[in-house]
């Protein structure tokens, strides 16, 4: 009886596991609620090169201005090495207010890689960590983790562009 519990509650944490497999695209931490949109696939330049490009909408969610002063980003993308950029800043959001992040990847396969093509190219997941303070001096940090969808549905002719955009400025070093 106790193997058969312990069976079925490895069974619920692997499924339960499984469901976030998918892509996600959207979701809320603390301080942020969060959406991929105009997601878009396209091949450029040589046969192989591949360029996926979002934007990212970032809404403040408890009603405090908001000042983050550090975005760092991290692709990570099969059979490739993961990729992080560290930007430092000043972006401003007020309670309530939003504002969108350009963001892209692009994936170069071989030419002995038969999976690289269209809704078979390898995806990239994204972790984005943003990082300052509230209007009361409290520090936030928002971590947000996104897994596109392999073949993005074709960009609405109502997109997020109407929302201000930040830009991120890579670190001297």
């Amino acid at each position: 009886m106790l193997y058969r519990s312990a069976v079925m509650i490895l069974v619920a944490f692997w499924l339960a596991g499984c469901a976030t497999l998918g892509p996600r695209i959207e979701g809320q931490t603390d301080a942020v609620a969060w959406k991929a949109t105009d997601l878009k696939l396209e091949q450029r330049g040589p046969r192989n090169l591949w360029y996926y490009s979002f934007e990212l909408l970032i809404r403040e969610s408890r009603g405090l201005a908001v000042t983050f002063n550090e975005i760092e980003t991290t692709i990570y993308q099969p059979g490739t090495m993961p990729w992080t950029g560290r930007f430092p800043g000043s972006w401003k959001l007020d309670a309530r207010d939003q504002f969108r992040i350009p963001l892209f990847s692009t994936l170069s396969c071989g030419f002995s890689f038969d999976f690289c093509g269209g809704p078979t190219v390898p995806i990239p997941l994204w972790r984005v960590v943003m990082r300052g303070t509230d209007e009361r001096g409290q520090a936030v940090s928002a971590v947000i983790d996104l897994s596109l969808p392999p073949d993005p549905p074709a960009v609405p002719e109502s997109t997020s562009k109407s929302v201000r955009a930040i830009t991120l400025v890579p670190a001297k070093r």
